[in-house]
């Protein structure tokens, strides 16, 4: 690109975009940010188009590459202030290391995979404490579902103790495993499975998806998303059993003075409260799997009756080939009994000629 396709840009516009550029050296605006400085009232404006272009083509003379907005920018470590230190350490035991980056940095978007949430759990690490979460157990990555078909075998073989034999795979075993690699490829079971912060909620909830599902090709979208949200209340039901467990432990070791025995108290009506909700979820998981058995109770007798229908029709078509050879064979009896009657019927004819005699001869006597 010429220097004269960035010819347009004002001296000011220029000003705005290098002072903007300096001022930012350690954590560099991006080309969409440009864009905004240099046309405040054009935010219909990013990188492709014409005024984009030649921001790019004007930074480029000053050996300056803005990074566009769908780069990632690797952010840092973050050094936590003693302000944030001593919010973590009060609340490791009662909130898991993304919950509390959300607090201190106001940010509910962020996720285990930000360098804020990693801030915090290295943070926790290091205190003399049990948290209410092992930070050692929080993923670093993104879940990815297994894509070959060894591989979905042995993941179903680990919660389902062993289920498939690699060798004896049938056509039906190989048509479950190819339904189950779409299932877990899809992309609300992937999203769901990346909000939880532990490894072990991401394997129960994996466990449960597969063990529901691994042995159903036919399943539609819609009961996919059910049998996720099924799984989904598996992980709730393991998190509220968790929160009432903290909390009994907290109850077991309050004081006995009277801040103590008020403590106490709100205690046992937040483990009222948990236990309820836990019931109410159980109850949810009941109802989902019974209507999702019932559907596919339901299913499973349609095929019943159409695989019926269409051995009923084969049985009518064996029965319509077995009437017709019959037929067949009824007419060639008949045919060969009507032979041997003709073949009765010349006998005196060939008695006469044994004689001697004609036909005449026999008839003149």
């Amino acid at each position: 690109m010429s220097s004269s396709q960035h010819n347009s840009l004002s001296s000011e516009q220029k000003e705005k975009i290098l002072n903007e550029w300096n001022s930012r050296l350690e954590n560099p605006p991006a080309l969409l940010e440009l864009i905004r400085i240099a046309y405040p009232d054009r935010p219909d404006l990013d990188g492709r188009s014409k005024e984009g272009r030649e921001i790019k083509a004007f930074l480029a003379t000053r050996k300056i590459k803005a990074h566009g907005a769908h780069e990632y920018q690797a952010k840092e470590k973050i050094n936590l202030t003693e302000e944030q230190k001593q919010f973590v350490e009060s609340n490791a035991s009662m909130m898991n290391g993304r919950e509390i980056a959300c607090i201190i940095f106001a940010d509910n978007e962020l996720t285990n995979l930000h360098q804020e949430v990693r801030s915090v759990n290295d943070h926790i690490k290091s205190l003399d404490l049990e948290p209410y979460e092992n930070p050692n157990e929080v993923p670093n990555s993104e879940y990815k579902p297994p894509k070959t078909f060894d591989k979905t075998v042995n993941t179903v073989n680990r919660y389902v103790n062993n289920e498939i034999d690699k060798n004896k795979i049938t056509s039906s075993i190989k048509k479950n495993i190819d339904s189950l690699i779409n299932y877990l490829s899809t992309y609300r079971f992937s999203h769901q499975i990346n909000t939880y912060s532990s490894q072990t909620d991401r394997e129960l909830f994996e466990s449960s998806f597969i063990r529901y599902t691994h042995d159903k090709p036919d399943l539609s979208q819609e009961e996919v998303d059910q049998y996720i949200v099924l799984s989904t209340e598996v992980i709730i039901a393991a998190s509220i059993q968790r929160r009432t467990e903290r909390l009994q432990e907290l109850l077991d070791t309050a004081a006995e003075d009277t801040e103590g025995r008020r403590i106490a108290m709100a205690l046992v009506d937040a483990i009222s409260s948990a236990q309820t909700e836990y019931n109410q979820c159980i109850n949810r998981q009941q109802k989902l799997l019974d209507s999702l058995k019932q559907k596919r109770s339901d299913v499973l007798k349609n095929k019943i009756k159409e695989n019926a229908s269409v051995l009923n029709l084969v049985q009518l078509w064996k029965e319509e080939e077995s009437r017709k050879k019959l037929i067949q064979l009824a007419n060639i009896r008949k045919k060969a009994v009507s032979d041997e009657v003709e073949n009765l019927t010349g006998m005196d004819e060939i008695k006469c000629r044994i004689l001697g005699l004609s036909k005449g001869e026999v008839l003149d006597e």
